[in-house]
């Protein structure tokens, strides 16, 4: 300020003469506010031979609100694991062409014979082949079995009747055994029959599978069994591949039941899933099936289950796309609806 009245004063005297002008010092200004200069982070550097994005990101199929249903896991009928079911068992031969199923019982069932190991080490062990009844679904590399060959495998088979299927409920036949490498044969060592309730009646059904040990330890899981997924996603323990799931002629979930833990699977109905479902239970046979649905054009069903305190919760959730007719997942959609009410 000193500098400015000095300067003010000589311009305005003009000569030596005259009396310099008085410049009042003004009032002193209010403290700043301290400026905030934003930090900017650099992007890490791209990675060699990335190139940049360009354009719009592709937005997806829009899909309305899920229709969502809570279910009681508590009311849910329980079936118990126990000895062995005399006529348990199933067959199983390499054909030059493929392979020959036969299961014993009048089932709709699924079939999974491991890599190795016996029913001795049933959590250890990765799966070697799978195959249903009901369908031409098969997966992986058939056993060398017949004279010659010696040894087991450990085996585990889940189904249902088709017999007795109504809207509101299946019997269900699960069993663990040994798949006997001389006979080509699977043998039970223990079973589990029971009737399982319905979820979504006429198209997913639930059944809580209890296993008790010599020391009275109690485990239970979440078993389900509704129409052929197209894709199948859970969220499970690597460890245990033979309880997650598996499709083909139908899809199988099984949650593991304990306290503060929580399970959930994800997969998509196509039309052509739904009339397999449909043909299943209309003549209690075998049924072809071919799909050429896109997969983002199907129903996504989402379940899930968790035990949070002292409740057991579970849920089931339902989108549609809306690229899609409604027409095919019409009769889904409204029995999920009747059972939310």
């Amino acid at each position: 300020m000193k500098l400015w009245g000095v300067c003010l004063s000589v311009a305005v005297a003009g000569c030596a003469a005259r009396a310099p002008v008085a410049v009042p010092t003004p009032a002193p200004s209010p403290p700043l506010a301290p400026v905030v200069v934003p930090v900017v982070v650099a992007d890490p550097p791209a990675a060699p031979g990335a190139d940049p994005l360009e354009g719009s990101l592709a937005p997806g199929y829009p899909r309305p609100a899920a229709q969502t249903l809570r279910f009681d896991v508590d009311a849910l009928p329980i079936a118990t694991w126990g000895d062995a079911w005399h006529e348990a068992g199933f067959t199983l031969h390499k054909l030059r062409d493929g392979w020959s199923l036969w299961v014993r019982t009048t089932v709709f069932a699924e079939v999974i014979v491991t890599a190795g190991g016996s029913s001795s080490d049933k959590g250890t062990q990765p799966v070697g082949f799978s195959a249903f009844t009901g369908g031409s679904f098969g997966e992986g590399s058939v056993p060398s079995c017949g004279p010659g060959n010696r040894g087991k495998r450990l085996a585990v088979w889940d189904g249902f009747a088709p017999a007795g299927w109504t809207d509101d409920g299946i019997d269900v036949e699960m069993e663990e055994g040994d798949f006997d490498l001389a006979t080509c044969s699977g043998k039970a060592v223990r079973s589990l029959r029971g009737r399982a309730s319905a979820l979504v009646p006429g198209y997913v059904y639930a059944v809580r599978a209890r296993e008790e040990d010599d020391d009275d330890h109690v485990k239970e899981s979440l078993v389900v069994f509704l129409p052929r997924g197209a894709l199948v996603s859970t969220a499970s323990d690597p460890r245990t591949a033979l309880a997650a799931s598996n499709t083909g002629t139908f899809t199988r979930l099984t949650f593991p039941l304990a306290p503060g833990t929580a399970g959930s699977a994800s997969l998509r109905l196509s039309p052509a899933s739904l009339a397999l479902w449909a043909r299943l239970r209309q003549t209690q046979g075998p049924s072809p099936f071919t799909d050429a649905t896109a997969l983002s054009e199907n129903l996504l069903l989402g379940v899930d289950v968790a035990w949070q305190g002292d409740a057991r919760l579970g849920s089931l959730s339902l989108a549609v796309p809306r690229t899609k007719d409604r027409a095919a997942f019409a009769g889904l959609l409204a029995a999920a609806r009747k059972r939310a009410l």
